[in-house]
């Protein structure tokens, strides 16, 4: 399975944690160093661990938000010939309203125009919000009774569509939210042990000093 990013602080952790790790067993086997350094070899350890699930939950999140991002289809069409074909998608702007909406450009007729929809879930709520409310509006006035029972049809839906869509909209939210949080503590937590095994790595590299120093002397 491939290995979930991680960001450059815990990269550099990590790097940092297999190299103590490593010249510690070493110096332990040798004799050279205490074993009470085994419980903070075990730390080391814990903490990578905790890391790497860290990572893969980052990107099970983000990936999951931006599918829900992605999820919204645009039916766009030219305003000049009314056609989709040649339709290329050329960013992205926000309306009026605060919607982000794609823009397009038409290589039939060489426009450039926004699609006046949202692009996302978040802001095609409102959006259905606002239309359900047009629509309610549309059929106190209107007398053609096949007109309103079918407008009716189409509020139902769209109403349902919301009730199913707000949940997972919110449940993403929370994720994020929870998601910030965690970064934060991982962030302090990665900050606090880095600068610890940074010390714990300079005292580890005095061995190899003292043992060609000792050397030295006794070839004197």
């Amino acid at each position: 399975m491939k290995q979930a990013a991680l960001k450059p602080n815990e990269r550099e952790l990590i790097k940092l944690i297999r190299f103590f790790s490593k010249r510690a067993a070493k110096l332990m086997e040798e004799g050279e160093l205490s074993a009470e350094h085994s419980q903070l070899t075990a730390a080391c350890q814990n903490l990578e661990s905790q890391l790497l699930t860290h990572a893969s939950n980052r990107s099970a999140i983000m990936d999951k938000r931006e599918r829900l991002l992605n999820i919204i289809e645009d039916n766009a069409q030219c305003p000049k010939c009314s056609k989709a074909d040649m339709l290329k998608r050329t960013g992205s702007t926000t309306n009026e309203y605060g919607w982000k909406c794609n823009t397009y450009k038409c290589r039939r007729c060489n426009t450039g125009f926004t699609w006046n929809r949202p692009n996302n879930p978040w802001d095609m709520v409102e959006f259905l919000e606002m239309y359900i409310g047009q629509l309610q509006l549309a059929m106190a006035a209107e007398q053609n009774q096949e007109v309103i029972n079918h407008t009716e049809d189409a509020v139902v839906q769209m109403k349902d569509s919301l009730s199913r869509l707000r949940p997972v909209l919110q449940t993403s939210d929370e994720e994020i939210d929870a998601l910030q949080q965690k970064e934060k503590e991982m962030d302090k937590l990665i900050h606090q042990f880095k600068t610890y095994l940074q010390i714990e790595k300079i005292k580890l590299n005095a061995y190899p000093e003292e043992e060609e120093t000792e050397e030295e002397e006794d070839n004197q």
